[in-house]
Order: structure tokens, then C-alpha cells, then sequence
């Protein structure tokens, strides 16, 4: 089975500016992630999608394949799904660049999930750990909620003090790329576009979206403080 990963990447970010470019350890946020993945050694190629020159620059600096959208896109995904014909491949994931700290059995366990669906009836594959209440009440954390299969039925920013167990969805969507292409030919959602989650996209035009449940926790760059403590990790990783 043949799989690509793929890393959309743009320059402006809502919560902390051009973070793509913001330094872990000394080095680029987008260059650790990419690297992060490439040391997994599992994916047929690796590459970054971009709407940033200036990203782009950097990226040619570390001599780093990646790809210059030609259109404005509305998520990672539409940015990716663009370039879902240059690849030869079955698997197309999605790392969203700013999880630069995956693990290699929270992947293997995605790659295994479609190595068992013998008759492809899943379409999209993603990750989820399990928080405690505290944790998810922060808006901008993206909570997911699935059946007693682990399908995916909703993804929100907010909080549900009714519910019983919160599970946090971590950036990556593994698609088979013939739903990719499906799902580049659809439109935001009222609902995605409210909340800001590309996620709900796909639960809504119901796609097949398995959910796995992982145990290490990551962590994902979206504020200053996650930044901050994203250095400490790497200090002491």
C-alpha cells in the first residue's frame, strides 16, 4: 500500500503569527514536523503544501520538497486536495504543520487500520486522546465524539458539561485518495465554517471517518504558551 503524507502550510495564523516559522529548538516549526515525519521512514514521500513565498523560501533552505498552491484555499485539506494528482499513491495523510511531535505508533496504528479494511469502506482515518474536563473547556481545543463503532459524529470548540468523557482531536486526517478527491470537490459547511473545523466537513457529507484512540499526548502549536511549552519538551525529550 502506498503512502504519501502530506503538510499544508500557510503563513497567516489567527492565534499566533507566522507560526509556521516559529522556532523549536532552533528550528522551524514546519521543518520539525516535516523532519519529524521523514524519521518515520513509513511514507512513499513527504511533502509540505504552502501559500507562503516566504515559507517556501525557508523550506528551499533545508532543501525540503513542497508544492505552491495556486489557489486560496479554505483548510489544510482543500490546500492538499489540490494537489492530489501529482501523487501516486492509495493513502494521502494529512499532517496539519503545526504537530510536530507525532508518534511513530500513533501513525502505524492509522496505516494498520486501512491494511485491515480489506473491502474499502473507510474513507478517512484520525486520531483521538482522551482529556480531562479542565482541558476541555479551552475553545481551542477541538473535541470529537464518535459511536460504540469509533465513527466519528461530531467534532466542536465547545463544551458539553453533560458529557461524560472528552476526547481531543489530534491534526491528522488519513484519507484513501480516492475520498480526497471527493472530498476537494465539496463546500465549507455552515457548521465548519462557525467553527472553524474542517473535520465537520467530513462528518457531514458522511464520509466513512474512523476515530482511534492513542495514549501519548502531543502537542499541537497554537498559542504562544503552546510554543513555550513545546521548547521545554524538546529541551528535555
Amino acid at each position: 500500500m502506498s503512502i504519501v503524507a502530506l503538510i499544508p502550510a500557510r503563513l497567516d495564523s489567527t492565534r499566533l503569527q507566522k507560526k509556521m516559522l516559529k522556532n523549536i529548538g532552533g528550528t522551524p516549526l514546519i521543518v520539525k514536523t516535516f523532519t519529524n515525519l521523514i524519521n518515520f521512514k513509513l511514507f512513499d514521500e513527504v511533502a509540505v503544501i504552502t501559500d507562503s513565498l516566504e515559507i517556501s523560501t525557508v523550506l528551499d533552505k533545508y532543501s525540503i520538497k513542497h508544492f505552491i498552491s495556486k489557489k486560496i484555499h479554505d483548510t489544510g485539506t482543500d490546500r492538499i486536495a489540490e494537489f492530489v494528482d501529482s501523487f501516486d499513491c492509495e493513502i494521502i495523510i494529512n499532517v496539519q504543520g503545526d504537530e510536530p511531535f507525532l508518534k511513530i505508533n500513533q501513525i502505524e496504528k492509522i496505516i494498520e487500520v486501512f491494511n485491515n479494511d480489506h473491502k474499502n469502506e473507510i474513507d478517512v482515518v484520525s486520531l483521538m486522546i482522551k482529556i480531562d474536563k479542565d482541558t476541555a473547556k479551552k475553545s481551542n481545543v477541538v473535541k470529537v465524539s464518535t459511536d460504540k463503532n469509533q465513527f466519528a459524529t461530531k467534532f466542536t470548540r465547545e463544551f458539553n458539561p453533560k458529557s461524560k468523557n472528552y476526547f481531543k482531536h489530534i491534526g491528522v486526517y488519513a484519507f484513501r485518495k480516492s475520498a480526497l478527491k471527493r472530498f476537494s470537490s465539496t463546500t465549507q459547511t455552515i457548521n465548519e465554517k462557525n467553527e472553524k473545523i474542517e473535520a465537520i466537513r467530513i462528518v457531514e457529507n458522511n464520509f466513512r471517518f474512523k476515530m482511534i484512540q492513542v495514549y501519548d499526548e502531543t502537542i499541537s502549536i497554537d498559542t504562544p504558551s503552546d510554543l513555550e511549552n513545546a521548547n521545554k519538551y524538546f529541551v528535555n525529550d
